[in-house]
């Protein structure tokens, strides 16, 4: 009796040491990563680096053509590329090309005097969209446009991002349910709720590659929802590197059907070869569709796969352990133990790497909306560890650790849903506003916290826009004409136009005059942050047009 007594202690203490170890391993990853990130170098969507002409250039003749210069690889979308004038016209332009990461847009030959703004939107390596703006003047000032190197509007809509977390989710259970039978039960491979999670893998798997072709689409060009069957889109996403990684992804699931529908088909040991090469070459194509393939590093690439393969086979080992209960044996959950052991470490490695990849200054983690996400899963990643740290105690101590399990399924389940979002927002840019304005254009962004936004006129003239309050519920707005004294100026006509970029076209807000003032009321539809365009002209009848940023928040 005391010797078993004996056992049962050294066995815990074992427990306990593992469970440790776990978490210094993590602290430490953890510590690195904040310890680094500010070195490191960022891998994200395409920012632009150059244009020719630069923002805010005056030309003494017109250009022959615009060229964009990008950190990576880009893609076109047909019609994206607008010339403006002064009035905000469009102009008629010949068709840009891209070659690598460089566009080539050739300019019309009877291009006038004037001034000018470039808008463009592309679709980066990753299949982000990115946009922004930068002007010229042709015998005249340029317009003011305050210096970007993209925009690549947030984190995707909802439906994308669903989209993407249920793929994850699809192959994860694939994964995990081949992994478990192979690995840690093989006579689970006749079981009917293993069966079921294959098979529900595989055509999920399927299901959500189609999906996301589909919805790429209108997400790429800001289009409404309506266009997600619009087959000329769907071409354009097919001939995106982003696109073709989907298409393998599909070919790969229609191939594992015939290896993987019954679980059977795995006794041989060369079959088991061949469907974890497809299972890794699916890993594959997730990181051939995410933020890794926008550097065109191997690198990159086989840091991304590494992840997404040991995240499979953590959490679809646990989706399996949950849905199979107590029919799993206890030599297969200690088995598993240490496929998921090894399957953290990988994932925490490979997470802190990626983390360096993409942050590199320590305020980006609570200052952006892609630092806050990483945040969160690091959080979540953390309870899941403790869960399965529990588990390992209970297991160690000839205790049940289903309850653990379900607590650590259903976080790291949570964990695919904010990887989701992670993987469809744009990560912080790493090129300073490369196109240079002047400073008054720099002055134009406005802070998240502010209702008074200003915006550069000419010769030191400003408009004074105040927005009350910043808000989706409806807005009281005021526009104060100023010259370079601060002090009124008279105008004889003022117009205003609001738009998302990306998401909503310019919509005219109307202005009544008041004194030397305009006002108006505008319910924006949507928070973000929206482009406020004003044309200003004075008694003379000459025209200034300029722009400037505005958060609006719920």
């Amino acid at each position: 009796m005391n010797a078993q007594a004996g056992t049962l202690n050294a066995s815990v203490r074992r427990g306990q040491r593992r469970a440790a170890l776990t978490a210094i391993l993590t602290t430490a990853l953890t510590a690195v990563l904040m310890l680094l990130v500010s070195a490191a170098p960022a891998s994200a969507h395409s920012q632009l680096v150059s244009s020719t002409p630069a923002n805010g250039t005056r030309l003494a003749n017109a250009p022959q053509q615009v060229t964009l210069e990008f950190t990576e690889g880009i893609n076109l979308i047909p019609g994206a590329l607008q010339l403006l004038d002064n009035r905000g016209n469009k102009v008629t332009t010949p068709a840009p090309t891209a070659q690598g990461s460089t566009i080539t847009w050739p300019m019309p030959a009877n291009l006038g005097a004037g001034a000018y703004i470039v808008n463009w939107r592309i679709i980066s390596a990753d299949g982000h969209p990115v946009s922004g703006a930068f002007s010229f003047g042709v015998g005249a000032a340029a317009r003011s446009v305050a210096p970007s190197t993209g925009n690549a509007s947030g984190t995707a809509p909802w439906p994308v991002v669903a989209v993407r977390f249920a793929g994850y989710l699809a192959f994860a259970v694939l994964l995990g349910v081949v992994a478990f039978v192979t690995w840690c039960s093989p006579a689970s491979r006749s079981d009917g709720t293993a069966q079921l999670l294959a098979r529900i893998g595989l055509a999920g798997g399927v299901v959500t590659t189609a999906a996301g072709l589909l919805v790429q689409g209108p997400y790429a060009v800001g289009a409404g929802w309506g266009r997600t069957f619009d087959v000329s889109l769907l071409q354009e996403t097919v001939a995106t590197p982003f696109g073709e990684a989907l298409l393998w992804r599909l070919a790969l699931y229609g191939a594992l059907f015939f290896a993987i529908w019954a679980l059977e088909w795995l006794e041989p040991v060369p079959a088991r070869w061949m469907a974890g090469g497809g299972l890794l070459a699916l890993a594959v194509t997730f990181a051939e569709s995410g933020h890794g393939a926008a550097s065109g590093s191997v690198t990159d690439v086989a840091v991304d796969t590494a992840h997404v393969f040991a995240a499979g086979i953590w959490v679809g080992g646990l989706v399996v352990l949950t849905a199979m209960g107590r029919a799993v044996e206890r030599r297969a959950l200690a088995q598993f133990s240490r496929l998921a052991m090894t399957s953290v470490l990988v994932l925490v490695a490979t997470g802190v790497v990626n983390s360096l990849l993409r942050v590199h200054q320590p305020a980006q983690l609570w200052q952006t909306r892609y630092g806050l996400l990483l945040l969160a899963k690091v959080a979540l990643v953390g309870t899941a560890l403790a869960a399965a740290a529990l588990s390992r105690r209970r297991l160690h101590a000839n205790g049940s650790p289903l309850g653990s399990v379900r607590v650590e399924a259903g976080v790291t389940v949570v964990v695919l849903a904010v990887t989701a979002a992670l993987t469809l927002t744009a990560p912080p840019p790493t090129v300073a506003a490369a196109v240079s304005g002047g400073g008054a254009a720099a002055a134009a962004a406005a802070s998240a916290s502010d209702r008074t936004v200003t915006v550069p006129l000419e010769s030191g003239s400003t408009a004074q826009v105040e927005i009350t309050p910043p808000t989706t519920a409806g807005s009281r707005l005021q526009v104060t004409p100023l010259n370079n004294h601060q002090q009124p100026l008279q105008t004889k006509q003022l117009t205003m136009s609001v738009s998302l970029p990306g998401r909503v076209n310019a919509i005219k807000v109307p202005l009544t005059r008041n004194g030397v003032s305009w006002k108006g009321r505008y319910r924006f539809p949507l928070p973000g942050n929206w482009k406020v365009t004003l044309t200003v002209e004075d008694p003379s009848l000459s025209a200034v047009v300029s722009d400037a940023d505005v958060v609006i928040g719920q």
